[in-house]
């Protein structure tokens, strides 16, 4: 199938990122091949976004490029995907998604008005914990934006804040400790459909169990109350590729803590032989072919 016939999408992501996930782009681009599509690694410091201007152009090229009539976007960047949908460019994930998705404090209160169980959660500002205790000790801090287990802090008494505070964004999320910390869930998501989850524990101390930061993982098969709570936290969304992420509670009952729009796959393919790279190639086809 040649360039002509093919439709093109551009993958970008953060040019930081590429090396660590270099894995996951070869079978993005593989699998695109399978399906008919074809794929451009971008990054988004290269990408230049015509927004306005009186000659017709492209609204986001890259230099000796075809124009994009798709965007995987992995570059946590949501405004990129406003401005491509305004532009009537397909995106995956959604804006509306993305948006969400990476902001914690935006994933918490969309969830919690579905009714999902999660911990006592609080939007704050760095300024107000000094004088004002959210928690009882021990409690944990986050930065909002953060992913992968970055920007968590876990907060024991008043000395550790003192000395963590200054390393602290501005705007932070703040929860008590879950019953069951240095443990959670993690459940893949394409086209809306539930493809995989991996279990992780931390093998130290932490209270991140993250595989970037040294946590053992599983494969882990939902039982019926746990996989009905998946489907009602999916019903009513677009969910093109995300991970959601769970806590346990002192029962072992799930509690929602994350959602993922540029997720990390590394422990779904240590554990398990699920190629969810073709999964949501497949999917992308499936999709650009219902828009025509």
């Amino acid at each position: 199938m040649t360039l002509k016939t093919r439709t093109h999408g551009l993958l970008i992501y953060q040019e930081a990122d590429i090396a660590r996930n270099q894995r996951f782009i070869t079978l993005l681009f593989e699998s695109a091949e399978n399906w008919g599509l074809q794929l451009t690694l971008t990054t988004i410091e290269e990408l230049t976004l015509q927004l306005a201007n009186s000659e017709p152009s492209a609204p986001i090229r890259t230099a000796n490029l075809p124009p994009a009539s798709f965007i995987i976007n992995r570059s946590v960047s949501p405004w990129l995907n406003e401005i491509a949908e305004l532009q009537g460019i397909c995106v995956f994930n959604t804006s509306f998604v993305s948006r969400i998705a990476n902001d914690k404090r935006l994933t918490h209160t969309f969830f919690y008005n579905k009714d999902i169980p999660m911990l006592e959660t609080a939007a704050v500002r760095k300024n107000s914990l000094s004088n004002e205790q959210p928690f009882p000790y021990p409690y944990i801090v986050k930065d909002p934006y953060g992913r992968g287990g970055t920007g968590i802090n876990l907060i024991r008494s008043k000395e550790e804040l003192e000395n963590v505070l200054p390393k602290l964004t501005k705007e932070l999320l703040v929860q008590p400790v879950s019953g069951m910390p240095g443990k959670d869930l993690r459940v893949y998501i394409v086209g809306n459909k539930i493809v995989g989850s991996v279990l992780r524990q931390s093998t130290s101390e932490d209270i991140r169990a993250n595989i970037s930061t040294g946590g053992a993982s599983s494969l882990y098969h939902l039982s019926a109350s746990e996989r009905s709570l998946v489907e009602k936290m999916i019903s009513g969304l677009q969910l093109d590729f995300v991970g959601i992420d769970f806590l346990f509670d002192e029962e072992g009952e799930l509690l929602f803590n994350e959602m993922e729009d540029a997720v990390g796959c590394r422990s779904l393919y240590m554990n398990s032989d699920i190629n969810i790279a073709d999964n949501f190639m497949k999917h992308i086809s499936a999709t650009l072919k219902t828009k025509g």
